[in-house]
C-alpha cells in the first residue's frame, strides 16, 4: 500500500512540496502588504470594504490563515503570538508618529478579532476530536 502524499491527502507532505512553498510565499506576501499599508499615507491605501475596521479584521484574518499554512509544525499558540505581536507592533508605530490612542486601540482590537476568527475553527476542531465517535 502506498502512502498518500498529495496536498490534501492524509499522508505526510514534503516541506519542498508546491503547496508548502505557495503557503510560505502567501505568508510573506500578506505580511509585506500589511506592513507597506501601515507606512503608506492613508490616501494611498486602497479601501476594499467600507469600514477600516473590517479591513483590519480581514487583513489579519488572511495573514493568520497564511501563517498557519506556512508554519505547520509550530504550535498554534506560538503562531498566534507571532501574528498578535506583529499587530501590536504595527499599531504601536502609529503612536510614535503622534496618532491618537483611542482609534489605534480600535484598530488593534479589529486586528486581534481577525486573528481570533482564523483560530476559532481550529480550536473547535481540537475540542471535537476529544470526543470518541458513537458506536
Amino acid at each position: 500500500m502506498t502512502e498518500d502524499r498529495t496536498a490534501f491527502g492524509s499522508g505526510p507532505y514534503p516541506d519542498s512540496g508546491p503547496v508548502a512553498i505557495i503557503a510560505r510565499l502567501a505568508f510573506i506576501g500578506a505580511t509585506l502588504a500589511i506592513v507597506i499599508a501601515v507606512f503608506l499615507p492613508p490616501w494611498m491605501v486602497p479601501n476594499f470594504v467600507r469600514s477600516k475596521y473590517l479591513q483590519h479584521f480581514a487583513a489579519f484574518y488572511v495573514l493568520m490563515l497564511a501563517a498557519l499554512a506556512a508554519m505547520p509544525r509550530r504550535r498554534l499558540r506560538r503562531v498566534t503570538l507571532y501574528v498578535a505581536v506583529l499587530a501590536t507592533g504595527l499599531e504601536a508605530t502609529h503612536l510614535l508618529g503622534g496618532a491618537a490612542f483611542y482609534p489605534l486601540v480600535r484598530n488593534w482590537v479589529a486586528d486581534l478579532g481577525g486573528i481570533s476568527a482564523a483560530m476559532a475553527p481550529l480550536i473547535v476542531e481540537r475540542f471535537r476530536r476529544r470526543f470518541p465517535p458513537r458506536a
